[in-house]
């Protein structure tokens, strides 16, 4: 009897080798500079073997792609172009593959010798969050190898250093390595290198990481994801926006934490379980917190976890009803442009014509463009005017017949952004302060905070004059870094100077230009082109003074 067990199993493997040998199509082999003859499976390019990978996506068998060593770009590096969406879409990828039931290994000695790369991210080589790889299919495994999205990271490949690469640009945008439409993800010794937007295996219905590196920002791990043994460098403080309703899982984990103050988990309250890691920081007194307002219906856990070498424990609140903010409350549109009367609509300027958003007719019964309420993040705790779809418009209307002259207008300002871009991103995102302005012509002078790629942290101020919607700069840009929460601003117009006077915590910025069309209108004009929510712009006060 336990001969013919033998047997049996001896026949099994024979059949599964012959089956394999049978197969040579399913193992798929790159080398860098190599030369491809798809008959024996050997390709050049990693985009090559994914091409053909995706041709037994509906086989039962698995297929293997073995990769060696090298720096392989899945989109070209210095072609001049910018990526875009496709028609419908808003996220430009570099290759998008039908994959199920296949492995991609790298084959050399550690992770760090093969590497899948890109260089693009939001307005830097991409209109949009330009992401690696987009995989629709399921049962993925990928092993042994780094992905590397280097628009604001160095490559620094030490296997072969002329594979290396400068990142494309300082400031931190977002920058995307690999969205998945499927279940059973799962990476083993591999490394994920961007800053914001990570998204290593986002859109997974399970994803599980083993022995993997993430280095990410904000709003980047995988929030479905389990991780195993991993290691982590957070330069921000919610690596996570949210995650799934089972909740993140962390195990026997490292992280280290370049944050200074507060380092949270996530950016709205969701469940994370974190048990046996060791948090190591850059300052001695951080605090780590699961978020800013945590929920206790989103279950939140810590067991056995130390922060530099101390016994760590971040309990959640009691399980009783918490505090909540207040919901916005939409403020009826008042489309109608009078004399003496505020004008709530939302208008697409001129210069905004090449970014592909609209605003829909508005009245009563549609979206308001503006709500009362507290805003998010860094405007938490102010309450005042919220844009509430993007192209969000307020303007006051001067009294009939009036002439005016000098005008002071006052506004207390607290974006949602903390780190002081302001804005969702580079993409003709700005906020205008205008007065001496005639609102049916659009004409005036004002003042515009904008996101440029330049920077991650700070914003562009430039003084501008209006001529029937026209926008023209009257003063060089600015570098500002105090477009955040208690941001006030000082706009005048008197004697033919314009001025504007922007301050926070005691800090100030001036910028001054000549009024070089002098005119007797006395209207105001608030105009956000900037995307909502968490990058929308609290306004808590307006106060206009007339000479």
């Amino acid at each position: 009897m336990n001969q013919k067990r033998t047997l049996g199993l001896l026949m099994v493997m024979t059949l599964w080798c012959v089956a394999l040998i049978a197969q040579p199509e399913h193992h798929l082999y790159v080398k860098l500079q190599g030369k491809t003859n798809v008959k024996k499976g050997m390709f050049a390019t990693v985009n090559e073997a994914l091409r053909r990978a995706e041709a037994f996506a509906d086989d039962s068998l698995w297929t293997t792609i073995h990769i060696a060593p090298g720096v392989y770009w899945i989109d070209d590096p210095d072609d001049p172009a910018i990526r875009r969406p496709e028609p419908g879409g808003n996220t430009p990828y570099g290759m998008k593959v039908r994959l199920s039931r296949t492995r991609i290994i790298g084959t050399g000695d550690t992770p760090e010798d093969v590497v899948l790369a890109c260089n693009r991210g939001q307005t830097q080589g991409a209109d949009g969050n330009f992401t690696m790889l987009h995989i629709t299919g399921d049962d993925i495994l990928a092993e042994n190898l780094t992905f590397g999205n280097y628009c604001n990271v160095d490559l620094n490949y030490t296997r072969d250093a002329r594979q290396s690469r400068k990142r494309r640009a300082d400031a931190i945008v977002q920058a995307q390595l690999v969205i998945c439409s499927g279940d059973r993800y799962e990476a083993r010794r591999c490394r994920f290198i961007s800053r914001l937007n990570l998204c290593p295996f986002a859109g997974a219905c399970h994803a599980l990481f083993d022995d993997c590196y993430f280095e990410c920002t904000d709003d980047a791990l995988c929030g479905t994801g389990t991780y195993r043994r991993c290691r982590f460098t957070f330069f921000s403080s919610k690596p996570f926006y949210s995650t799934s309703p089972q909740g993140a899982v962390f195990d026997d984990c490292d992280i280290h934490s370049k944050v200074q103050g507060v380092q949270y988990l996530t950016k709205v309250s969701a469940p994370v379980t974190m048990r046996n890691c060791r948090w190591t920081s850059d300052d001695p007194n951080l605090t780590i917190a699961w978020t800013k307002k945590p929920d206790p219906k989103k279950r939140c856990l810590m067991e056995n976890c130390t922060l530099n070498g101390l016994p760590l424990d971040v309990p959640m609140p009691p399980g009783v009803p918490m505090p909540v903010t207040t919901p916005l409350l939409p403020l009826m549109n008042q489309p109608v442009v009078a004399p003496g009367r505020w004008t709530l609509d939302a208008y697409k300027p001129k210069d905004t014509a090449e970014y592909d958003w609209n605003v829909n007719p508005l009245n009563h019964e549609l979206r308001a463009a503006w709500c009362y309420g507290e805003g998010v993040d860094g405007a938490e705790g102010c309450f005042g005017m919220i844009q509430n779809i993007r192209g969000a418009r307020m303007m006051y209307t001067g009294l009939a017949g009036e002439q005016y002259d000098g005008q002071t207008l006052t506004v207390e300002l607290s974006p949602c952004k903390s780190a002081g871009q302001g804005f969702g991103s580079a993409t003709g995102q700005y906020l205008d302060l205008c007065i001496k302005f005639d609102t049916k012509t659009l004409t005036g002078y004002g003042l515009r905070f904008v996101r440029t790629p330049a920077y991650d942290n700070a914003v562009e101020v430039v003084l501008v004059e209006y001529s029937d919607g026209e926008v023209t700069p009257v003063c060089q840009p600015e570098k500002c870094v105090l477009f955040k929460k208690g941001c006030r601003v000082t706009l005048s117009a008197k004697e033919g100077l314009l001025s504007a006077q922007i301050e926070r915590d005691g800090r100030q910025q001036q910028l001054t230009s000549a009024i070089g069309h002098p005119n007797s209108y006395g209207g105001i004009h608030i105009q956000h082109t900037g995307s909502t929510g968490a990058s929308a712009t609290v306004i808590q006060s307006i106060n206009c003074v007339y000479e």
